[in-house]
């Protein structure tokens, strides 16, 4: 029986912009297909859903060394080339690393990236993954590993339905104390559909 990893898990988080023509059923067929991704080689778990004009999934997995036979999975090439490619008009991910579990419960999803920058510093980007910890939800943020010419640092926030209205009030409080670094975030916020895996 393999050694359980000792490095940190993974989480590929996708965020999708929706045409604004997009029938609902394209839609429907995008987080068909994220849920599928459980499947996929390495995932542990797949949270998505569909909310204001985006399409998000997360997919927790085993490691670094998951994240290339994930990315080439059928799966994750099917969600990607006839899930969100038909119905959206532009998209980002990123891969993070995180000691942060799935988290068993969640009704909503905020997802993050920070841009990289000439002038952003590691303990900016330190600093921000514990600023975002200490919001309510549950976090799972860290350094990305394979997109830092374009993103430093992403992740997401799980949040139960008693914390979504905390949680916004919270980072709207938090968002002017990040300096700098709040202009180069990029950001999605979802509910989650009720098939999520």
């Amino acid at each position: 029986m393999p050694e359980p990893s000792t490095e940190p898990r993974v989480v590929h988080v996708v965020c999708a912009t929706v045409k604004p023509d997009a029938p609902a059923e394209a839609v429907a067929h995008a987080l068909e297909l994220a849920r599928a991704m459980a499947q996929a080689p390495g995932a542990r778990r797949v949270l998505c859903g569909a909310d204001s004009g985006l399409v998000v999934a997360a997919t927790w997995l085993d490691g670094r060394a998951a994240l290339e036979p994930f990315a080439a999975s059928p799966p994750h090439m099917e969600f990607v080339m006839r899930g969100l490619a038909p119905c959206i008009k532009g998209m980002w991910s990123a891969g993070v690393e995180t000691d942060a579990p799935p988290p068993t419960d969640a009704a909503a999803l905020w997802v993050f990236a920070v841009r990289d920058s000439e002038t952003l510093y590691e303990w900016q980007v330190r600093d921000l993954a514990l600023a975002i910890d200490a919001l309510p939800g549950t976090a799972a943020a860290g350094p990305t590993f394979e997109e830092r010419d374009r993103y430093r640092a992403g992740g997401v926030v799980a949040l139960t339905p008693d914390e979504i209205e905390p949680f916004r009030v919270a980072l709207d409080a938090a968002r002017p104390t990040w300096g700098d670094i709040a202009s180069l975030i990029t950001e999605g916020f979802v509910r989650l559909d009720a098939g999520t895996a």
